[in-house]
């Protein structure tokens, strides 16, 4: 389509009408008459070849062709709108606003403690929300439910933004009464061995179970939890072997009396990351806090 004969003003108009779904409140929102909503409205129908908006005794209800349009709309509008604005001129020390975070108990657990300490003296009025992190990030991220995402995510859509912080590594470790005690773990006995899993969003599996399944093995996990913070706890009480970050578990060993096992085969590493829509990619809050994470990391490596 040659863009050159469509008035991109129309755009503005489909996105009040999809929000609004009323001509009237479109109206007075764009500071535009009835009239001429719903002659803007008329062109828009033409342009899409589609009704767009149905009339319904609940209401104007969209097309799935108008409700696949809103997204793309908002982004469209919000970076045009980010063309016009001058850059923002931020002091941290000054921001009384929340920042969401989504992110799983890992992240509170091994970042928080010491990353807020770091936060507050540049910001000592920024407030942290920590989001339970679901399977449906990417939506969390569009609708702006949280601004940020700090997770294991390897590849994000072309709209994220990936910037790696740091790496961590799985150890294997249970209560020093554990049968295996003093065993090196060959691949073949650690498969065999009762295991407690840590499944933050609810689903089976994940790297041990891949590289297992690349040897033609699986694993029994007679108990699943949630939370990697919580499952050391339960080894005590258990003759389960846990495969957990290095970051969550070896501080909580002396005081749980649990061992680390050895293995002949190689946990995985993984790398945590931050995740940004690319819309933010001139937000100076977002921006000022993405550089203090990486000074934050910087310091642990320093360690």
């Amino acid at each position: 389509m040659n863009l050159r004969g469509v008035d991109l003003n129309l755009l503005v108009v489909l996105k009040a009408l999809l929000e609004e779904r009323n001509t009237t409140k479109a109206a007075e929102r764009l500071a535009m008459s009835q009239p001429a909503v719903s002659r803007a409205l008329a062109r828009l129908r033409l342009l899409y070849d589609d009704p767009l908006l149905i009339r319904t005794p609940q209401g104007m209800e969209p097309t799935a062709r108008a409700q696949a349009l809103l997204l793309p709309l908002r982004e469209i509008l919000h970076d045009i709108e980010q063309t016009f604005s001058q850059p923002e001129q931020l002091d941290p020390g000054q921001f009384e606003g929340v920042l969401r975070i989504g992110a799983h108990t890992y992240v509170e657990y091994v970042m928080m403690p010491s990353l807020l300490a770091h936060l507050q003296q540049q910001a000592p009025n920024l407030r942290l929300h920590m989001v339970p992190l679901n399977a449906d990030y990417e939506r969390q991220l569009d609708e702006g439910v949280i601004s940020i995402v700090i997770n294991k995510q390897d590849e994000v859509p072309g709209r994220f933004r990936r910037i790696p912080l740091f790496e961590d590594k799985l150890i294997c470790a249970a209560h020093r009464s554990h049968p295996f005690q003093g065993q090196v773990l060959c691949i073949e006995s650690f498969a065999k061995a009762q295991h407690l899993l840590v499944a933050p969003r609810g689903s089976e599996g994940g790297i041990v179970d891949d590289l297992l399944a690349a040897h033609g093995m699986t694993r029994h996990t007679p108990l699943i939890v949630q939370s990697f913070l919580a499952a050391p706890f339960i080894l005590p009480y258990a003759p389960l072997l846990l495969t957990s970050p290095a970051r969550v578990l070896r501080p909580l060993m002396p005081l749980l009396g649990l061992v680390e096992f050895e293995t002949r085969f190689a946990l995985p590493t993984f790398e945590v990351s931050l995740i940004r829509h690319r819309r933010d990619d001139n937000h100076a809050m977002l921006n000022w806090f993405e550089s203090e994470l990486h000074l934050w990391c910087q310091s642990q490596r320093e360690r």
